[in-house]
Formats: structure tokens, sequence, C-alpha cells
């Protein structure tokens, strides 16, 4: 049996709190298999033989002081229930504590608020681009290691649950299409039903008495862009056989992909809706926590719309009953683990199938594939290791050390206790919660090294000394834009100014400014014989600007008689 658990912001009408227990109570029914979820359950005796099992309450967040800084966090989802934990404790530490202001973001919008200066501090998959992360002071340090999961609810033929369940990516892939056979789609006509019914699925899968399952079986999606897709199609693609498929070729019994699908590209950020009569069954959902919480009441996505007296009334899928659940969704494992959702266990590239424990994520971070920044990774989906579980992911902060003091301070004061009590696994608020393995020694090291540069600050590069022969190119007087007659280009707040001159060009004796400030100065003037020259060109435009001017208004008192003698003889 499931139960959502919510926090009283959530569902603040109930009144539970540490001051104001509550309790779930189980109330038994009568017991017979027809109507057993409709059944009234006020007969007396079945009150009397309830079971009432008291809850306790964990701090939330709110719990930190509305006073002093904060830190602002934006980034991954992925992150999220780890940065409940932690938040809610470093608040209240009796030394260097810190209150944390979080942002659950899509991976792809942190990296742009980042390279921009919108927020100091981004929790990312992939890593911000290089030039961008250089021009911001970035580094990088490990913060926690989760994983992107198939989560289920499957009951069998015998309304029992299904706890085991092995996918390849050519499955994946083959739900992710909208493969399987819905309707009159001539798309997917000659294909199976649903999962369930492939012979593919059933062949990696033996011994279970599975149900017969609704048409198509269309899988819950985030809706969002997502590092988190990118790594799920990533391991589709490493795979010769779902490659293949998605190309066309047929598996080894006969099904071939949605033909709206054949040839889509690889790796993408966001799942694509390309068969247009799926658009009331495939409905990516926004955001990983309601995706989440729609999986755990097992209802199917999409919704119908119809006309009622010229209203269009919307009709979402009924939530499925315990006995009869038959949904999928690719999740993040934490949230599986909230749930207490079933995960799959996943085809690497040994021929093993991995579940997302914690031995299989902490043997996906060890056979990655380092990025240029030394810390952010994604798993080598080629490595033969048996152990490894194919969609591990790191979540990595990005930090910029051009943020003032007091900032890079609190970032430091953070990453003490994640790296540190932080990678703890419990349930007790600050610890690291079920669906996250704790750092290894080594990015544990990294993240210290991090701090270390954060702490140090942005350091400014040296500039070349300009030659004493050198001759400063001049600026234009309308402050023209680069390009339009010698304007200074703007760089990023922080970043340095100093550059090499391009081949050819004049070299300039401009100072530089100081990272972080703009320079008032935007031409030396000296005594050269050619700046002479420069500072005359704006008085005899002036002058001759007057000149200009003073022929028609000299006419024009000379005419009218109302000027001086002279002007008018």
């Amino acid at each position: 049996m499931t139960i959502q658990l919510f926090t009283k912001r959530e569902s603040a009408s109930l009144g539970c709190d540490a001051t104001s227990p509550c309790s779930v109570v189980v109330v038994p029914n009568y017991g017979r298999p027809q109507g057993a979820t409709e059944d009234q359950i006020d007969a007396p005796w079945a009150w009397e033989r309830r079971t009432v099992v008291p809850l306790d309450f964990l701090p939330v967040d709110d719990a930190c002081p509305l006073v002093g800084s904060s830190l602002r966090v934006e980034g991954s989802p992925f992150a999220g229930h780890a940065l409940a934990s932690w938040r809610a404790r470093t608040c209240t530490l009796a030394s260097d504590a810190v209150r944390v202001d979080y942002t659950s973001i899509g991976e792809p919008q942190t990296r742009a608020d980042v390279a921009t200066g919108i927020t100091d501090v981004g929790l990312l998959i992939d890593p911000v681009d290089g030039d961008a992360g250089a021009a911001r002071g970035l580094t990088y340090a490990p913060m926690a290691v989760t994983g992107l999961v198939v989560a289920f609810q499957i009951d069998d033929a015998d309304g029992k649950p299904v706890s085991d369940l092995k996918l390849t990516p050519r499955l994946v892939a083959k739900l992710i299409t909208g493969s399987y056979r819905s309707g009159g789609n001539p798309a997917v006509i000659n294909n199976p039903v649903n999962i369930f019914r492939d012979p593919d699925f059933r062949a990696v899968n033996p011994g279970v008495a599975w149900p017969g399952g609704a048409p198509g079986n269309h899988p819950l999606l985030l809706g969002d862009l997502s590092d988190s897709t990118l790594a799920l199609t990533r391991w589709i693609e490493a795979d010769k056989d779902a490659r293949d498929f998605l190309a066309g070729k047929p598996d080894p019994y006969g099904m071939t992909v949605n033909a709206n699908y054949k040839g889509v590209a690889l790796p993408f950020a966001g799942f694509p809706l390309l068969d247009p009569l799926m658009s009331e069954t495939f409905e990516p959902i926004q955001e990983l926590d309601t995706l989440s919480r729609q999986l755990s009441i097992a209802r199917f996505p999409g919704a119908t719309v119809t006309q009622e007296g010229g209203i269009n009334i919307v009709t979402k899928p009924p939530r499925q009953n315990p006995g009869r659940r038959e949904v999928i969704g690719i999740i993040d494992a934490a949230s599986a683990a909230r749930f207490r959702l079933s995960t799959a266990s996943l085809l690497n590239a040994s021929g093993a199938f991995v579940k997302p424990d914690n031995a299989g994520l902490l043997a996906g971070v060890e056979h990655a594939d380092v990025n240029a920044d030394g810390v952010t990774r994604s798993v080598d989906l080629t490595d033969k290791d048996p152990a490894v579980y194919p969609l591990t992911l790191l979540i990595a902060g990005a930090f910029s050390t051009q943020a003032d003091k007091d900032e890079r301070q609190e970032m430091a004061d953070l990453l003490s206790y994640v790296v540190g009590a932080g990678q703890v696994n419990g349930e007790q608020v600050g610890q690291l919660p079920e669906g996250y393995a704790p750092l290894p020694k080594d990015l544990v090291a990294q993240a210290q090294k991090a701090r270390t540069a954060i702490l140090a600050g942005a350091t400014e590069e040296p500039t070349e000394e300009p030659s004493p022969s050198s001759t400063p190119t001049p600026t234009d007087p309308s402050g023209a834009p680069p390009g339009g007659g010698g304007g200074v280009p703007l760089a990023p707040a922080g970043a340095a100014t100093g550059s090499t001159p391009d081949a050819g060009s004049e070299p300039s004796d401009a100072p530089s400014a100081t990272p972080g400030t703009l320079d008032p100065t935007m031409l030396t003037v000296g005594s050269t014989p050619a700046e002479g020259r420069m500072m005359l060109l704006p008085f005899l435009g002036i002058l001759a600007l007057l000149m200009l001017l003073a022929g028609p208004a000299l006419l024009w008192l000379s005419q009218t008689g109302r000027g001086p003698q002279w002007l008018r003889s």
C-alpha cells in the first residue's frame, strides 16, 4: 500500500504538525472482492477492529529563522530532495549556519542563468560551456550522486504487485516513441497492443503472469527540458539494437518503430510529440515533483476532450486501483524511494541488468567520462563493468568565484556541510535521503578543493604592458559599438578585459578595467602631436556649425531692418 506524503504547506487544512499530532487509521472492509474499494466503512464492527498508526513529523525548511542573508541556489530538480534535507539543517547550525534559497529549475535554463550572472550557484549535470564558465570564474564541486529510474506500479494477472522488472534500451525506446498499437493508428497498426503483450518484453521478463493491459501503455514522462532526458537518450543511442529499431529495422519479433519517429535524432533534452494521433495520450508532465506524484497514484498521462452543450469537457484517466495497476514512468531515484515505487533493472554494456541502488550508482560514477572541467561527468556507456547502473547522474554545483566575499563564505559553509554530515544516508533532517549514494572519497576531495578556490575568489589575469611607442586608437564621439568606429566592447562583470589585438589591427593604450568594475577612462590623452591634432577636431567642428547657422540669421536681420545699421547698409 502506498501513502502519499505531504508537508504542512501542501496540506495545511489537516492541521497536522509537531505540536498537533495525527494518525493514520486503517479500518477493515467487508472483504468481498467485488466493490471492495467502494463499500462503506462505517459499520460499528469495522471501527472496533481499527488499527491506529501514530505519525511523527520532521521539520520543514520554513523552520529556518527569517533573519540575515540567504544563499540563492537554483538548478537541477534531481537535487531537490537532498536540498530540502540539507537546508533545513544548515540554517540552524550553531556555527557556520547558512540559509539556502533554492529554486528548482531545469539544467539547461540553469546553465544560461549561471553563464549570464543571474545566479552565482547552479546545480547541474552537464557543465556550462567552457568559455562562458571561464568568463564567470566557475569552479565545480560534486554534491550528490543519484540516478534516473524507470519506476512502475504494475499488478500481475492475479492482482498481485510486480516487484521485479527488466528493461533494455530498445524496450524503453518503444515506450517513449509510442510504438505500441493504439486504436486504428496506421503508424503502429501491426504492433503489439502494449508492452505486456510484446514478445521482446516477455523474453527478458519470463515467469510472470503479465496483465492484459490497456492499449498503448504510454509512460509518464518529464515535460521539461532536462539533462536527465539527454542521459536517457544517450543510453538508447549507445545500444545498437535500439538504434537499429529507431532507424526502422524490425525487432526479432517483427515489431517496428512508430512511423512518425523513424530516424528520430538522438540524443534530445525534451520528449517530442511527432505523432498527432497520440496527442490525447502522450502528454509529458511539467515539473518532476508533479510527475512523481501522478505516478504514485497510478494514473495514466493525457486527457480526452468532449463537448457537452457547446462546452469543452476535459476528462483525465481514472486513478487505477490496487490489483489493476499498469503504469510506468521515468523519474528520479529519490522520488521513487520517497513514494516507495518499484524500479526496473536496466541493461548496461556488459549485458547485465542493474538496479539503481547505491552499489550501481557508485559504479556508474567510477566508470564515467569526465568532462574538461575535471568534475562533471557522464556514465561511460561502453564500459563493460557489470556493476554499472547506466543512468547514474552526478549533480555538481557550479560556483562563481566572482561573487562577493560574504556570498563566497556562504557557498563554502554550504559545501562544508554537504560533503560532510550531508553525505550520511538517513531519514533525519540534514542527512542524505534514500535515492542518493554518498560521494566517494575522491569526489569529496574535489569538493574540498573547490571550497578552497571559492574562498580565494577570482584572480585577475595579468595584462600586457603597452609599448611606449604605441598610438591609441581614437574613440568615436558617437559611442558606436565595435565595428562602427572604435567603440569599446563590454566584457562580463569580473572578466579580464586585456586581450591581444587581432593581426593587422592598431594596438590600444587604453587601460584595462579592474574585474567587476567599469573603467571611466576611454582614451588616454597626452601631448604627442597626433593627439594634439585630434583635440582640434571637435573645436573645428563646432566652429563650422556656428558659421553655418549664422548665415541665415544675418540675412533675416538685414531684410527686416531689425539688425544693426552696418547690416542694413
